[in-house]
């Protein structure tokens, strides 16, 4: 006897699943960009010769990241924050390469320090933004007043204790120890 293999026609996809892969894929390229934002400041501060496609690329990077900013605050739930506001003022604090290049040793320390608050806030939104993708419902509410506990703060507290419950604290935490794993190769790692 011949067993046949049903072909399983793929599951249409909602139009909110669809809008959480965009938005994921938004706030991704904003991370990547953030790094490279890193990188043209750390070139800066290295006193490396720059010329003006060095500037020309700096003024597109900040450009191309202001841009995706607006796209991702008209998508992204109410309620929510990222630290853009912060992430504009150093952008708008950076005018050039020549500018950083100019500043004073504690304006520099800041400016690293600055950057460093966005690049959590923004891995703390691809977290959130993952378990929206999986499905979880997240208040984003909760976010405005933060109480210092994390599951709360995402709305995975409370409720009835199903299955489903535990999996989804587990899921939590294995996010957040990635994102800290990032966070502790960032900083000491390069």
């Amino acid at each position: 006897m011949a067993t046949e293999l049903k072909k399983e026609k793929p599951r249409k996809r909602t139009k909110q699943e669809i809008k959480n892969d965009e938005l994921i894929e938004t706030a991704s390229r904003i991370s990547a960009l953030w790094m490279d934002f890193r990188k043209t400041i750390r070139r800066a501060f290295a006193n490396q010769p720059t010329g003006m496609n060095d500037e020309q690329q700096f003024l597109e990077l900040k450009s191309h990241l202001a841009r995706l900013q607006r796209i991702m605050a008209q998508r992204l739930p109410e309620g929510f924050r990222y630290g853009a506001k912060n992430m504009s003022e150093l952008m708008a604090q950076a005018i050039s390469m020549s500018s950083l290049r100019e500043m004073p040793p504690p304006d520099k320390k800041a400016i690293y320090g600055r950057w460093h608050q966005v690049h959590v806030s923004l891995q703390h939104l691809l977290g959130i933004l993952d378990l929206l993708g999986e499905g979880c419902v997240v208040k984003f509410e909760t976010t405005k007043a933060r109480s210092g506990n994390i599951k709360e703060d995402i709305g995975l507290t409370g409720g009835s204790k199903k299955k489903g419950d535990t999996k989804k604290k587990v899921l939590v935490l294995l996010l957040l120890a990635a994102a800290g794993a990032a966070v502790y190769y960032v900083k000491y790692m390069k």
